[in-house]
């Protein structure tokens, strides 16, 4: 009876460590070498689960791909293959070798998923395996994506499970949408962004209890061949924006963060930030073969979340506080035709001289005061008002975050490239900011801190 006893023991503590360890293997599952993880799991026993193939790595020079972000709206039908689909989903959202999200997380927890909408059903992109796990069968891409016609699409959506604050999704899911315009148009895809209210993915495929859709990304190869002109242009007293040494892929991989910073960031890099946050393209756009000099287009380094660019970019440094002004022709683009192809006129205008930064960490976060350079950006919402009907009703300023959420984005990762660290906190005390910068409250709203610095 006592061997008996002894033997029962013995296998129970056999099954409890066999437990714990596939448990333990799934928690470390990131830290298996890239090539042993995709064989363990190229078998999955998952009804519908797809393993993708690993993602491939992207070498262009982080500036040249925001110099080539733009938005494709006509595709052909040549179907997205999993190696590309692979590769953009890991950017956009996949988890890094230290165990990091491909981008800043606004709040404590992930606030997003992705569902990619195929031909052959509706799937969710699992981060933690890299695969994508079939959520509803049948073809929904001429429902949910209505608006232009390509082959595949990615619905953006708001996990409030995870993260219940909606702005800080908003911010979150811009993030992820700028990888993937930087990855599809380097894989030589193109891809937009749609927003509309309510959601096709709420309305046509049903999403589970606390996911709110919110973006619809294209997916498809261009019907015509990218053509860019580098033609900077660039008239001011800041340096000319340079290419870095860094790729798209290590910038999104070593992505930099800190809470507390030296002094000094040098005028170099505070250009090539201001740039990267809300500028535009050196290269002109000669894509589309119907186009003539007047239509030829400069793009900006960030989509905008109404078309309209409404945010304005504030810089704080121990100097005082400066308006960043991407092109002084701004203000009459709309009036005359061909402006976007002129020189970028573009500089820093000071309103306010001395040290303001404890102000806005006071209205922010406290680390933010050690920041050498503090940007700040701000929603107008007379801007908006040029769209002749109140956008604010339905999803504003929800959608100005996705754009500020871009646009702090593009900063990491471009502080990142020139050996800088920076971070993301929302605006708490607002008027207290709006009364620092002379604004009025009732037409603009402060929205994102982004500190940076060595």
């Amino acid at each position: 009876m006592e061997k008996v006893g002894i033997f029962k023991i013995f296998m129970i503590v056999v099954l409890v460590l066999t437990f714990f360890s596939q448990v333990i293997l799934q928690a470390v599952g990131t830290n298996i070498d890239s090539d042993e993880y995709f064989e363990m799991n190229e078998n999955s026993t998952y009804k519908g689960d797809i393993i993708l193939p690993p993602p491939a790595t992207i070498d262009d020079i982080l500036e040249v791909t925001i110099h080539r972000r733009m938005s494709i709206r006509e595709y052909t039908q040549e179907p997205i293959s999993d190696e590309d689909l692979s590769t953009i989903l890991w950017h956009a959202y996949g988890f890094t070798e230290s165990e990091k999200r491909t981008v800043h997380l606004f709040g404590d927890e992930p606030a997003v998923k992705i569902y990619v909408v195929r031909e052959d059903g509706v799937f969710s992109y699992n981060a933690m395996n890299h695969s994508l796990v079939l959520y509803k069968e049948g073809d929904y891409t001429g429902t949910v994506g209505w608006q232009f016609d390509a082959p595949l699409l990615l619905g953006l959506v708001w996990d409030s499970n995870s993260n219940n604050d909606e702005y800080q999704s908003a911010a979150e899911i811009g993030a992820v949408g700028q990888n993937v315009y930087f990855v599809a148009n380097a894989l030589n895809l193109g891809t937009v962004t749609t927003g509309t209210y309510p959601s096709p993915m709420q309305t046509y495929v049903g999403l589970p209890t606390g996911e709110k859709g919110r973006i619809v990304m294209y997916l498809g190869h261009p019907s015509y061949a990218y053509d860019f002109t580098n033609r900077p242009m660039w008239l001011s007293l800041l340096p000319r924006i340079k290419k870095s040494s860094m790729s798209l892929t290590t910038a999104i991989e070593e992505r930099s963060e800190a809470t507390s910073w030296q002094d000094g960031v040098t005028r170099r890099e505070l250009s090539q930030i201001i740039w990267a946050s809300y500028g535009y393209s050196n290269y002109l756009d000669n894509s589309d073969p119907e186009i003539n000099y007047f239509n030829i287009t400069r793009h900006r380094t960030v989509p905008s979340g109404c078309g309209l660019y409404s945010l304005r970019i504030y810089t704080v440094t121990k100097s005082g506080i400066s308006r960043y002004i991407p092109n002084i022709a701004d203000t009459i683009y709309g009036k005359v035709q061909g402006l976007r192809s002129w020189p970028q006129i573009t500089f820093l205008w000071k309103i306010k001289f001395g040290d303001k930064r404890s102000t806005i960490a006071e209205a922010s976060e406290e680390y933010v005061g050690s920041a050498p350079l503090i940007l700040i950006s701000i929603l107008d919402y007379e801007q908006l008002d040029k769209l002749g009907f109140p956008l604010h009703e339905y999803f504003i300023p929800w959608a100005m975050y996705y754009e500020a959420g871009a646009s702090a984005h593009n900063v990491l990762l471009e502080s990142t490239a020139w050996g800088l660290s920076g971070n993301v906190t929302p605006v708490i005390d607002k008027d207290a900011v709006v009364n620092l910068l002379g604004l009025d409250s009732e037409r603009f709203e402060p929205l994102l801190v982004v500190p940076v610095g060595k």
